[in-house]
């Protein structure tokens, strides 16, 4: 599907007020909508849409990846660097098994990831540390490809 002008509008707005942190977060949204896209259209049996989607959620998670500070990010960034890597092979497996049951797990994890960043991002107020961007969250979820009940316990 393709988006409409004032979706994009909208969505470069966003880009271009947005923190680092928030950065990711756009870019974990574009990558579960285009995981649930997936979903649709493996659903409907639309191989042309779901190759379609999931290349671009390739290319959002290589972008995630591509922003690791592998030599400042310490335990973080390799933490975060085999999450990606564990999601995209899941990713390539819900592909080939034409499974969308991978890609519903695969999507849990990232909203928990999300959340994470959210919370970094979201400045806190009896906080004197200064900066929340500074303060990623050390280590994300286990990607599998169970499903994961929902009320994860994990938090950053």
């Amino acid at each position: 599907m393709k988006r409409n002008q004032t979706e994009l509008a909208y969505l470069q707005a966003a880009v271009q007020n947005a923190s680092p942190v928030g950065l990711v977060i756009i870019l974990l949204d574009q990558l579960i909508n285009d995981l649930k896209r997936a979903i649709a259209a493996l659903e409907s049996r639309d191989i042309e849409a779901r190759s379609a989607e999931l290349k671009h959620g390739f290319l959002v998670l290589a972008q995630l990846e591509g922003s690791l500070d592998m030599e400042k990010g310490g335990q973080a960034a390799i933490n975060f660097s085999r999450f990606y890597s564990t999601v995209r092979v899941a990713m390539m497996k819900a592909h080939i098994k034409a499974d969308p049951a991978i890609l519903v797990s695969q999507i849990g994890l990232l909203l928990d990831v999300r959340q994470a960043w959210q919370q970094v991002d979201t400045p806190n107020i009896t906080s004197s540390a200064g900066s929340a961007a500074g303060n990623a969250p050390a280590q994300p979820p286990a990607a599998t490809e169970e499903p994961r009940a929902a009320g994860s316990d994990w938090t950053a």
